[in-house]
């Protein structure tokens, strides 16, 4: 079965081939042009390489969140606008499930952590056990201020490998916290990759045999939204007065 994966919840436009579960391709923009610039420019150099067209694929993979709101939203609607078109199923990962396979075959407790801005990072925690190509969540998705979560893990009796595209910025400030608890991977491994959602994405695939209704995974309202809460709590207020 082949498909293409898209993930652009991050600043960084990753897009991969797969058949199977098995990585064919991959593409990865770290650039200051924005995703809907770099998109169909990679997907139509990575077919080429592939030698595979548009209609050789039996399913579309995209990263929903958490992450960049304007990067979540632009990969859906182009993953859904492939999969409407080609007739394809559509299947949806978590980019804190998908940054977990960059930890695949460590020991210790794997940490994503991706910028979420106002000093709090969008985190979770795994554990891959040994002979089990299934990555264990021990601490769901959230949204957390950064020493508050660092304090949540140093009280645990655990070590911990971190990913994602705050761990190397964040290195000195984690390891003053953790000291040689803490394992930060470089950037090449550990920023959202393709062959990382082509995993996720095949693996959700064969647990669900169906294709999604993929909805943005935001976990926060966004800083419109609060703005917009708090002028629709102010109005109520005054209508009331």
């Amino acid at each position: 079965m082949k498909y293409l994966t898209i993930d652009t919840t991050t600043k960084v436009t990753a897009v991969a081939l797969a058949e199977d579960g098995q990585l064919v391709g991959e593409g990865f923009l770290y650039t200051l042009k924005t995703h809907s610039e770099r998109l169909i420019p990679m997907f139509d150099q990575l077919l080429t390489a592939a030698a595979w067209t548009l209609q050789d694929l039996d399913m579309i993979g995209v990263v929903r969140g958490p992450g960049s709101f304007t990067g979540i939203r632009i990969g859906i609607a182009t993953a859904q606008g492939l999969a409407q078109v080609l007739n394809l199923p559509l299947i949806a990962v978590v980019s804190l499930d998908a940054l977990a396979w960059a930890g695949l075959g460590r020991t210790e407790d794997i940490v994503p952590i991706l910028d979420a801005r106002k000093n709090e990072w969008y985190t979770a925690r795994y554990y891959w056990k040994q002979g089990v190509e299934k990555a264990e969540c021990l601490t769901s998705p959230q949204a957390l201020p950064v020493d508050l979560w660092l304090e949540q893990l140093k009280r645990l009796d655990r070590s911990y490998c971190f990913v994602g595209d705050a761990a190397a910025k964040s290195k000195q400030l984690i390891e003053n916290v953790l000291g040689e608890r803490a394992v930060i991977l470089p950037e090449y491994i550990s920023l959202p990759r393709g062959a990382y959602a082509a995993r996720a994405v095949w693996q959700r695939w064969q647990e669900t045999g169906t294709g999604d209704r993929v909805e943005p995974y935001y976990i926060r309202f966004s800083e419109a939204e609060v703005n917009w809460a708090k002028k629709e709590e102010a109005r109520r207020r005054a209508a009331h007065e």
